[in-house]
């Protein structure tokens, strides 16, 4: 099987490499387009929560967060409680946070290998920079709209680790003495954790900048690959038969040409994709919505590439990952349209782009927003911690 993946990339390579040959000039401009992305939006919005999330795995604070929301994370998802770190940070951070979190609580040994699969199958979204900031602010320009598409994503994603928790075989779940309170039991495991590494904070801190740049110089990569193969598939036509195919497959959402073509745009690079169907003037807000949403459900190749880059040298199943994708994309639409009938469609209003379509990703500081989402995402893990407490209070008293 991977025998014959290998071949099939190989022949895509070999063509793109004659496309670059052919067309230097569109290729040079792809290229400028996915890294213009890549330094104004990718770079203040992740590498933050790459440094942060390295620094708390190395000091141990996912061991704390392994017993003190054991209470939470188990009866919910069937994972350990240090996989609620990984949960928060993707869902505030967007991909690949997830995958690279994932990954690394794989590594030490922390979840297993059916758990590091069912995590990383929901812990990695667009992030709210994106879908409040660009999509909805940027390209809808509507707040509304942009919580409307945020909640349906996050739900979905929600619903998806839920869903999975009930094909999860029993683990074996952390015993604490019943002297001993869950934050004291956490505290142990923290300074355990600590005491076993010997490694000095300016090593620490080294480490998690050095893994945090490889990281996001790998993003970078892959955006700028899968820029200049849209612009190939897009210039040859390959996209006007993927649109068709779309067409013809979401005959029942009455998808009008230009938003297939720009779902078809999506299912390679997400951003292109929404930037695509949003600009289209044929269809109605509706409809632009629903197309959003499947391209954010399902985040395109480019995203999907990278997370399983990351989880290279795991378990983890290229053909689970997509099912999860798969079954997201079909929950997130039920969400949006009946979030839309109930919320958007009363109002009537008529939405408008206020800002170029070119300046969209380029329109509010990502650093700003990207510090405020890691703010929120550390108030979570405290609320996360308080309901550990009460829940574990009640188990312990009767």
């Amino acid at each position: 099987m991977y025998r014959f993946i290998n071949i099939f990339f190989l022949i895509i390579i070999l063509i793109l490499t004659f496309f670059m040959l052919i067309n230097p000039q569109e290729t040079v401009n792809a290229s400028a387009d996915g890294f213009k992305l890549w330094y104004s939006i990718i770079v203040p919005a992740l590498l933050p929560f790459f440094i942060i999330a390295e620094l708390l795995v190395s000091l141990g604070f996912v061991n704390f967060l392994g017993v003190a929301l054991e209470p939470v994370m188990r009866p919910v998802f069937r994972l350990p409680g240090c996989s609620s770190l990984v949960v928060v940070m993707g869902f505030t951070s967007g991909f690949p946070v997830g995958a690279v979190l994932s990954k690394r609580l794989y590594d030490k040994q922390m979840i297993t290998s059916s758990e590091a699969e069912r995590l990383v199958s929901f812990t990695n979204n667009s992030s709210p920079l994106f879908i409040l900031g660009a999509v909805g602010v940027g390209m809808f320009s509507s707040q509304a709209l942009g919580y409307l598409l945020a909640f349906s994503q996050y739900l979905s994603n929600l619903l998806v680790g839920i869903l999975w928790r009930f094909t999860a075989k029993n683990s074996p779940k952390t015993v604490i003495n019943s002297d001993t309170t869950l934050l004291r039991a956490a505290w142990h495991e923290l300074l355990k954790a600590n005491n076993e590494n010997s490694s000095g904070i300016g090593k620490i801190l080294g480490d998690a900048i050095k893994n945090s740049l490889n990281n996001i110089i790998a993003i970078a990569g892959f955006i700028v690959f899968f820029s200049v193969l849209t612009r190939m598939l897009s210039i040859w036509g390959i996209m006007d038969w993927i649109a068709l195919a779309i067409m013809k497959s979401f005959a029942f959402l009455n998808f009008p040409y230009s938003v297939a073509y720009g779902t078809s745009m999506g299912i390679f690079e997400l951003t292109i994709g929404a930037q695509t169907v949003i600009t289209c003037s044929q269809a109605d807000l509706i409809t632009m919505l629903l197309a959003v949403s499947l391209i954010l459900a399902f985040s395109g190749f480019s995203v999907i590439a990278q997370v399983m880059s990351i989880m290279a040298g795991t378990p983890v199943r290229l053909s689970f990952y997509l099912l999860s994708r798969l079954i997201q994309m079909i929950i997130s639409t039920v969400i949006t349209l009946a979030g839309y009938h109930l919320f958007i469609a009363k109002k009537q209003a008529v939405y408008s782009f206020s800002i170029p379509v070119y300046k969209i990703l380029y329109s509010f500081d990502a650093w700003s927003f990207s510090m405020y989402c890691l703010i929120l995402s550390l108030g979570i893990i405290a609320i996360m911690i308080i309901i550990s407490l009460y829940v574990s209070t009640k188990n312990h008293q009767s």
